[in-house]
C-alpha cells in the first residue's frame, strides 16, 4: 500500500488475520475524508450549530436539540454537524494502528529514532506544503491586503500548533502538526513498550482535560495539539497489537449490527456531558469499525469508499481551497444543498487533476 499520502495513509500490508484488512482500512479512510469534507463545509452555513471538537459548549448541544424539536430546512445540516466532525479521529486511529503493524510487527522493525522522525516529517512537510501553497495562493487573491503571518510560517514547519494563537492557522492544516506530534510520542514513548505505557498516557490526557474549564482556551490549545489524538491513537496501537479479524465477533453480520447500534447510542449519550465527551472517541471508533465491517460485504459500498480512501490524502489538502473559493465567489442564495453538491463535485474533480502533483509517484511495495 502506498504511503504517498501521509498522514492519511500510513501504508502497511496487513495479513488476512489482522483486525482490519488493507481494504477495510481504506474504507475507513473513505468514511473519514467524506465526513471531514462535508462537515468542514456545512458547519459554516448560517443557522447550523458547530459541534464540540476542541472545547465543550452546552449551547451547541442545546441548539441541535431545539432544532430537532422544531425541525426546519437546516435540520439535515445540523445532523451532519452533530455527527460528522469525527473523521479526524478515524485518521488518528488508523495512524496508530498502521504504525504499530509496520514498525512493531512488519518490515519497519528496528528503524532508528532519527530515521523514523526524519522520514515522517519529510513526508508530512512535502504533502502539507503542496496543499497549503495552493490554499494561500487562492486566499491572497481574495484578500491581497493580508500579509504572511508568523503563524503561517510556523504551520509550514509543522509546529504551528504550538503557537498560542493557533486560531489564525488556515483551514484544517493544523492536523499535520498534531499528527507529527503523535508520531514523535509514538516513537519515543509508546514504541515497543508495554501496553501500560499507552494506557497510562491515555488516562493522563483524559484526567488533565477533565480538570480544565470546558470552554477554556487551555483546553482548546491542548486539544489542537496531541491531547485530542492520544486516546484514538492509542486505541489503534492496542488494536494492532492484540485484536484479530474475529475479535468481538466483528466477522459476523449480526454482531456488527449490534456493536454499531450500541456504540452509536453511547456516542450520542456522551455528547450530553463534558466528562463523558472526553471518552467519546472510544465509541466513535467502535461505531466506525462496525460500519466498515458491514460495508466491506457490499460491493458498491466497498468500491465507492475504497476509492475515497485511496484519494483521501489529496482530497484532504485540496478541499479547503475549494471551500474558500465557494464562500468568497459563489452566491447560492441560501440554497445549501446545491452548494454542497457543487463543492463536492469540484473537490473530486480538482483532486483527480492534481493527484499526480500532490501524491507523487513513489510507491511502497
Amino acid at each position: 500500500m502506498s504511503t504517498d499520502t501521509q498522514p492519511l495513509r500510513d501504508g502497511v500490508a496487513t495479513s488476512d488475520g489482522s483486525f482490519l484488512s488493507r481494504t477495510e482500512c481504506n474504507i475507513m479512510r473513505g468514511f473519514a475524508i467524506l465526513f471531514i469534507m462535508i462537515d468542514n463545509m456545512t458547519h459554516w452555513f448560517w443557522g447550523v450549530f458547530k459541534d464540540n471538537e476542541y472545547e465543550y459548549k452546552w449551547s451547541s448541544v442545546q441548539g441541535f436539540l431545539e432544532n430537532l424539536m422544531h425541525p426546519n430546512a437546516k435540520l439535515p445540516f445540523n445532523f451532519i454537524s452533530f455527527y460528522c466532525p469525527y473523521g479526524v479521529m478515524l485518521f488518528i486511529f488508523l495512524s496508530g494502528y498502521c504504525l504499530t503493524l509496520k514498525y512493531e510487527k512488519g518490515k519497519g522493525r528496528g528503524t532508528s529514532v532519527k530515521s523514523f522522525i526524519t522520514n515522517h516529517y519529510s513526508k508530512l512537510f512535502v504533502m502539507q506544503l503542496k496543499g497549503l501553497a495552493l490554499f494561500l495562493m487562492v486566499f491572497f487573491l481574495f484578500y491581497p491586503e493580508q500579509s504572511v503571518r508568523n503563524s503561517i510560517i510556523l504551520q509550514f514547519l509543522l509546529v504551528g500548533n504550538l503557537n498560542p494563537s493557533w486560531l489564525s492557522m488556515p483551514g484544517p492544516y493544523w492536523f499535520f502538526g498534531m499528527i507529527m506530534e503523535m508520531y514523535v510520542i509514538y516513537r519515543l514513548v509508546i514504541y515497543n513498550r508495554s501496553d501500560k505505557v499507552a494506557i497510562a498516557l491515555t488516562v493522563f490526557s483524559i484526567v488533565v482535560m477533565a480538570f480544565l474549564e470546558p470552554e477554556g482556551e487551555l483546553l482548546r490549545y491542548l486539544r489542537v495539539n496531541c491531547f485530542l489524538a492520544i486516546l484514538p491513537f492509542c486505541m489503534g496501537v492496542l488494536a494492532a497489537r492484540h485484536l484479530k479479524a474475529d475479535s468481538f465477533s466483528f466477522n459476523k453480520v449480526g454482531y456488527c449490527v449490534m456493536w454499531f447500534l450500541l456504540a452509536f447510542i453511547l456516542l450520542t449519550a456522551c455528547k450530553f456531558n463534558f466528562y463523558s465527551w472526553l471518552i467519546m472517541p472510544i465509541f466513535v471508533i467502535v461505531t466506525a469499525v462496525a460500519l466498515v465491517k458491514l460495508f466491506v460485504r457490499v460491493k458498491l459500498c466497498d468500491t465507492i469508499f475504497g476509492w475515497l480512501g485511496a484519494m483521501s490524502g489529496v482530497l484532504f489538502v485540496v478541499h479547503p481551497t475549494v471551500r474558500e473559493i465557494m464562500f468568497n465567489r459563489m452566491n447560492f442564495g441560501g440554497r445549501y444543498y446545491g452548494m454542497l453538491i457543487v463543492y463536492l463535485l469540484i473537490t473530486f474533480g480538482l483532486s483527480l487533476i492534481l493527484k499526480p502533483v500532490i501524491s507523487g509517484k513513489k510507491k511502497e511495495k
